[in-house]
């Protein structure tokens, strides 16, 4: 490859880190060296990575568990960031070769002397980072004109290096933010400033699919019953939000109840408006999410509710479906009804949840359900 063509694959790397190990390969052909690496030893061993180009598999996760504080690293330690050093300069060679290290690593792998150049962002962790290039005794005859090569290439390595970084920070803080997400005990979703859906959580997605008063049109914006007063309550309430995190002073009302067609309990929307990002490359990450909507789903809670009961209690299943009713302050017709079942039949299964759960009421029973924690959901 060209030096042209070496600088465009070094900067494709840094923003797909899939690429790094052909690109190393690249560079390490253009340099003149066997093999090569970008390799990060961390002070306790627990952070270090090693990408490699042209290297044995087999031997990398051995170098770092017990060869990398080798002498080459220790030597490379005292070099500046972006500074080529050749390692044999700088480090009494012979006797590297009497060393385990040498005998396990650098001999299987033809390695007879090192190129490294110390990256400013690893190297600034208090371990030590950057590239390593590693060349055969042949090889060696020509470092100098080697190491011309690779300061020629460092600058690209440099700023491709910190772009993947970068990149890979920001990818980390999206999964964190899906994370946190999850971690909610209600449906959440993120809209961003023309209200549409960014990230949602699975109970989210769970309530979407039912499509009992939310749901998802074809342009993926979210969609409420036409015939249904909350339908402009809620879209008031997310206007308001993305007014007010875009730095207006108006005021936001509070919950907003979604009927749901099916006769059962309403949902409890709750929205939040967002600040913007002070960092922008956070926008990458959280794709302009300015409102957060949460959703509180009193059937799906119970359920979960009532499925702890029913581990606990020893509940049946017909006595389990009754308790996510009851537990909701449904009465005993309206129980009835929404399960097709008699009155008498559903009197009887609230009997003998009073009786296995010690309470004395419908009223007790639901205040029980309100106090166990439901199971929580998909990860």
């Amino acid at each position: 490859m060209e030096h042209t063509d070496i600088v465009n694959a070094i900067y494709q790397a840094s923003v797909n880190i899939q690429l790094w190990s052909s690109t190393l390969c690249a560079v390490v052909d253009y340099v003149g060296a066997t093999a090569g690496n970008i390799v990060y030893q961390a002070p306790d061993g627990k952070s270090s990575f090693l990408i490699p180009g042209r290297m044995r598999e087999d031997l990398n996760d051995l170098y770092l568990q017990h060869y990398a504080g080798n002498p080459y690293a220790r030597a490379f330690e005292k070099i500046q960031p972006d500074h080529v050093a050749i390692g044999n300069e700088l480090i009494d060679d012979a006797a590297v070769r009497q060393t385990a290290y040498y005998a396990d690593i650098c001999a299987p792998q033809n390695i007879y002397n090192q190129l490294f150049v110390p990256h400013a962002s690893l190297h600034e962790r208090g371990g030590i980072g950057g590239v390593a290039l590693f060349l055969s005794k042949t090889q060696d005859a020509e470092n100098a004109q080697a190491a011309r090569k690779l300061l020629q290439l460092t600058p690209h390595l440099s700023r491709s290096i910190e772009l993947s970084l970068l990149v890979g920070s920001i990818r980390h803080e999206a999964s964190l933010l899906q994370r946190l997400l999850e971690a909610l005990p209600d449906a959440a979703m993120l809209l961003d400033d023309q209200g549409e859906i960014v990230l949602l959580n699975s109970a989210a997605e769970d309530i979407l699919r039912r499509g009992d008063g939310l749901s998802i049109n074809r342009h993926e914006r979210m969609a409420l019953p036409s015939i249904s007063s909350s339908s402009k309550a809620l879209t008031h309430a997310i206007r308001q939000a993305i007014e007010i995190a875009g730095g207006s002073a108006a005021q936001l009302h509070g919950a907003v109840q979604i009927l749901r067609p099916s006769g059962l309990p309403p949902y409890l929307a709750q929205v939040t408006p967002l600040p913007p990002n002070s960092f922008v490359a956070w926008d990458s990450a959280d794709s302009g999410a300015r409102v957060l909507l949460q959703i509180v789903d009193a059937e799906s809670r119970a359920t979960g509710q009532a499925e702890q009961l029913r581990s606990i209690f020893s509940l049946t299943a017909a006595e389990t479906k009754v308790a996510v009713l009851v537990g909701c302050g449904f009465s005993v017709p309206e129980t009835a009804r929404m399960l097709a079942l008699s009155p008498n039949t559903v009197k009887t299964h609230t009997a003998r949840l009073l009786s296995k759960t010690g309470v004395r009421s419908q009223a007790a029973f639901a205040r029980l359900m309100a106090s166990v924690p439901a199971r929580p959901g998909r990860p």
